[in-house]
Parts: structure tokens; sequence; C-alpha cells
């Protein structure tokens, strides 16, 4: 397999450079999160990680010698995300209208991409369970789950970041080997452009002045990807690996949103009201300080790429 390493340090030191210049313009148009009953950050933080890490990306692509037309409509929904998660990061917009493009976005990777889940695996030993007509209604709703799946672990610094890091080299790691096109590239982007992005996130050797969030535009965008990406390596006969590893892959996001979206339900409040009842809240409740509490996620986010390569290796 030959790696281009060109993009990928193109997309490493784009998203640098990305943040250094939109960094000002931010806080000039008061793109920023203050702290408030939910948010304990100090001080006003510019919410461009995922502009950056987008920018970044994206102009990494233009120097690719890889053929990405077969994959505009995924580069055309994730810039819809984008640039509607700056808005609701900018301006708060409403749920309702955020949850309208997201279905657009999912309507169109599912139809147009025909990326859809058409079999979600032999979770219970009995064979695989086929979706037949429920395929796109599944596949539609999955999109949008993902991409608020992501955005609701997005409460701690460096968390959303350092478990989709994982998440996506465990991809590459199940793919190595098997197939290698234009949306395993994008992956190595993202593992490129996403730990410049951490290095700013957790201050790691600079001021905390010069921190920043990842955002609604980064969340999405993220979770908008590893969804794509799971649905499409794990479905038909030439899949990189089984649906039901394609879960576990996504295994703490996927445990956050049902969590609350029952407990939320149960309590007779819309899904998307926030709170302070994540896991890292109940954490930190439990007495762990914030660092502790990435880090023990962090680790079983390890622990389940570990039992996704030990369950690939078995069966």
């Amino acid at each position: 397999m030959n790696i281009p390493l060109l993009p990928i340090f193109v997309a490493a030191v784009s998203t640098f450079i990305a943040i250094l210049l939109i960094r000002p313009f931010a806080i000039s148009i008061d793109l920023v999160d203050r702290p408030n009953i939910r948010k304990k950050h100090t001080g006003s933080v510019p919410l461009i990680g995922g502009l950056a890490i987008f920018i970044g990306v994206f102009f990494s692509i233009m120097v690719l010698t890889f053929d990405l037309n077969q994959y505009d409509y995924f580069l055309l929904s994730s810039c819809i995300i984008v640039i509607v998660g700056v808005l609701d990061d900018h301006r708060n917009i409403s749920v309702t209208l955020r949850l309208i493009f997201q279905i657009l976005v999912a309507i169109i990777i599912v139809t147009v991409g025909d990326s859809s889940i058409h079999s979600i695996g032999n979770i219970f030993g009995s064979g695989d369970i086929l979706l037949h007509k429920w395929t796109y209604f599944i596949s539609v709703l999955a999109v949008v789950a993902g991409m608020n799946a992501i955005n609701m672990s997005d409460g701690i610094h460096g968390l959303a970041g350092g478990t989709s890091l994982i998440t996506f080299l465990a991809i590459l790691y199940l793919s190595f080997g098997t197939i290698f096109d234009a949306q395993i590239l994008i992956v190595f982007l993202f593992c490129s452009a996403l730990p410049v992005f951490l290095i700013y996130n957790l201050c790691l050797g600079m001021s905390e002045h010069k921190r920043i969030f990842m955002g609604d535009s980064g969340s999405m965008v993220i979770g908008l990807l590893i969804v794509w990406l799971l649905i499409n390596l794990s479905q038909g006969e030439d899949r990189a690996f089984s649906p039901v590893t394609a879960l576990w892959l996504f295994a703490l996001p996927l445990i956050e949103i049902s969590a609350v979206t029952l407990r939320r339900l149960a309590s007779g409040v819309s899904p998307f009201k926030p709170d302070r009842n994540h896991a890292h809240h109940l954490l930190i409740r439990l007495g762990f300080e914030e660092k502790s509490t990435l880090l023990i996620l962090i680790l079983f986010s390890l622990l389940t790429a570990i039992i996704v390569f030990l369950g690939e290796q078995y069966s």
C-alpha cells in the first residue's frame, strides 16, 4: 500500500495555519463559547476547531492525485454540515432547523452515495439480521444519530477529538491490506488534522489563553464521516469488517446518545435539550477530575477497539 505522504503533511500544516488565521477573526465576530451553568471553562474560547480541520482536509484534497469525483456527494454534505455548525455556534440556530439540514445531508449520503445499511450483522448469533424495506429509514436515522452522538460527547477538553481519533485509527487498522481508495485516504487526512486541533484544545505546551473548541461544525462533520465510513466498510461482500464490529467501533458515542435520549424522554423533555447528565458529567460528580475523566473515557474507547481487534481475529 503506497500512502501518499504529501497530502497528509499538507492536512496537518493547513489545519495549523487555519487555526492561526481564523482565531483572531472568530474573536472579532464573537464566534466564541462563554462559560455558563453547563460550561465551566475559563474565558471566551473560539469555536473554530472543526472549521480549521475541515479547511485543512479540504485544502489537502486539492493536492491529491486520487480521483475523488465519486465522493463529491460526501464533500458536499460535509460542507453543508460545517456551514450549519458554524451558524449554530455563532447564532445558536433552532434545533428544528439544524435537524432539517442533518436529515437533508443524511438523505444525500444514503440515496446519492448509496451508503445504506442492509444488514446489522449477526448480533444474536442466529444469522445476519437484514433490514429489507427498513434499509433507507434506518440508514438516514443512523447518519443523523451519528452526527448528534459525537456532538453530545463533546463536553470536556479532548474527549470528542481523542475518542474520534481512536475510532479513525481503528478503522485504518481494520481496513489495512483489504482496501485502499479515496475514502480511506480521507481518514488519513483527518488523522493528520485532529492531533493539531488536540494540541490547541488541550493546550499542550502552550498557554490556556490559546485554547480552541471543536464546535458543532467539528463534532457534526466528524460524526458524519465516522458513520459514513462504518456503513460503507461494513456492508456488502467486499466489506472490511462486520456490521457488529462497526457498532463496537462507535460504542462510546452510541451508548452516550442512547442513554441520554432515553433518560430525557423518560423525564418528559426534548432529547435535544442540553443538560449535565452525560457520562463525563457523571464521572466528574463522582469525584474524578476532568483530566482523570478524559483518561477513563479514552481508555474505554481503547478497550472497545481492542475488543474489536480480538473479535475480528477470532470471529
